[in-house]
């Protein structure tokens, strides 16, 4: 329970300094929320010459396009250390988490907030409300599946960034792997070979990102729901796994009196 409470305070610190300057925070929002949607003018353009991808139309695209708005907008609003873990580990600031009172992931995770994030949340409605033809009453589903898919995107950028703990000079690599799982997640994996699609749906899980959550929005199931649920909480258990086991080999860097 002091675990918790503690959580929901740094959630509130990082939603009161995006506060302290509002006008940066509006310009964030706004950029992401014109990004997303021009972004999908791609697709609007190739289905102007196409009819179908893979058994998908435009507004399939617009639910998937939605699912992934939404999950890397949760991700990133609730959770925006993720991308930093790297630097933080390499920099020896991890000092700094490993002396509060709780496992260091969670503080990690929550040492910034992205008002971009916000952007992407709103741009997900539009996605699924007016591009995809998609009900109010749909909404509770699609929600469902998409934050799941945040805490799949969430695991998998975890599990990413903690390869630094095994080569410290990846911090390059660790961002070019973020940024190929956004890219990847914004596209079907209809036209991929099957090798391809059998690493997407496992070491580099960017089919549960998006593919699968619209799938079963689409064809919606029992078995569908479970599949997503069960995938965010493997993920997620590796993703702490692998930190744990990562966390084994860092050495300190002498930053405890910065706690002060």
């Amino acid at each position: 329970m002091n675990t918790l409470r503690y959580v929901i305070e740094l959630l509130r610190l990082n939603v009161d300094a995006l506060r302290v300057r509002p006008l940066r925070a509006l310009g964030a929002v706004v950029m992401m929320f014109g990004n997303n949607l021009v972004f999908f003018l791609i697709w609007v353009i190739f289905f102007g010459r196409f009819s179908t991808l893979g058994g998908w139309g435009e507004q399939d695209i617009a639910l998937m396009f939605g699912i992934v708005a939404w999950s890397f907008g949760l991700a990133v609003f609730l959770a925006g250390g993720m991308r930093y873990i790297a630097q933080t580990i390499v920099d020896g600031g991890l000092d700094l988490h490993l002396g509060r009172p709780c496992h260091p992931l969670p503080t990690l995770l929550l040492a910034r907030s992205e008002a971009s994030g916000l952007g992407d949340l709103a741009s997900a409605l539009v996605f699924w409300l007016w591009l995809g033809g998609r009900s109010p009453a749909e909404l509770p589903l699609i929600v469902l599946m998409a934050s799941a898919a945040a805490v799949v995107i969430c695991a998998t950028v975890i599990a990413i960034q903690c390869l630094v703990f095994w080569v410290p000079t990846a911090l390059a690599l660790c961002e070019e792997l973020f940024n190929t799982l956004m890219l990847v997640t914004c596209y079907p994996q209809h036209p991929f070979a099957l090798p391809v699609r059998i690493v997407l749906f496992t070491v580099f899980p960017a089919a549960f990102a998006a593919f699968v959550p619209a799938e079963v929005v689409r064809h919606p199931s029992g078995g569908g729901v479970l599949l997503m649920l069960a995938a965010a909480l493997i993920y997620s258990a590796l993703a702490v796994a692998i930190f744990d086991r990562g966390l084994r080999r860092y050495r300190s860097g002498n930053r405890w009196l910065e706690l002060r």
